[in-house]
């Protein structure tokens, strides 16, 4: 008996990473290899350095309408005890001020809902980056560049 769970258990296991190779450190979340680091910080071009010397980059959405894998992120940082960070996003307006962006792929994000907190993104010269505000349930919100925050890096 204790046999067909473990082998149960391991098939569950494969169906939820099916087709989902990620290599050390990255881990598999809502189909996208992840790798969130709570303990280093730094400004955001630092911790996308570390993220590209993994040979990933900041988070960044494929499309704005990612939800289930923005959900299965929310659940993971909860159930691993790691919500007590703020993290960097991929996203700034630098250079293009009021206009949003991921900085991997240069597309565009949507405002509002379901991912920006109410009032944010706001329309200000010092507050060009985005992040994962903790006391915010995980709302994106802007931020200084500068500020010391977490990573969460998405393997390219």
């Amino acid at each position: 008996m204790a046999r067909l769970s473990l082998l149960l258990l391991f098939l569950g296991l494969a169906a939820l990473t099916a087709g989902q190779e990620c290599t050390h450190p990255f881990i598999a979340i809502g189909g996208l290899c992840i790798y969130i680091d709570p303990w280093v910080t730094g400004t955001m071009e630092e911790m996308r350095a570390i993220c590209k010397s993994h040979h990933g980059d900041l988070l960044w959405f494929d499309s704005d309408t990612d939800c289930d894998f923005y959900q299965e992120l929310l659940t993971h940082i909860h159930e691993t005890g790691i919500n007590e960070k703020d993290y960097w996003m991929g996203i700034t307006d630098e250079g293009h001020e009021g206009e949003w962006r991921y900085i991997k792929t240069n597309q565009v994000t949507r405002l509002g809902p379901p991912y920006w907190d109410t009032g944010y993104p706001r329309d200000t010269i010092t507050y060009n980056c985005a992040m994962f505000e903790n006391s915010r349930q995980y709302y994106w919100r802007d931020f200084p560049c500068t500020s010391p925050l977490a990573a969460i890096c998405r393997y390219a």
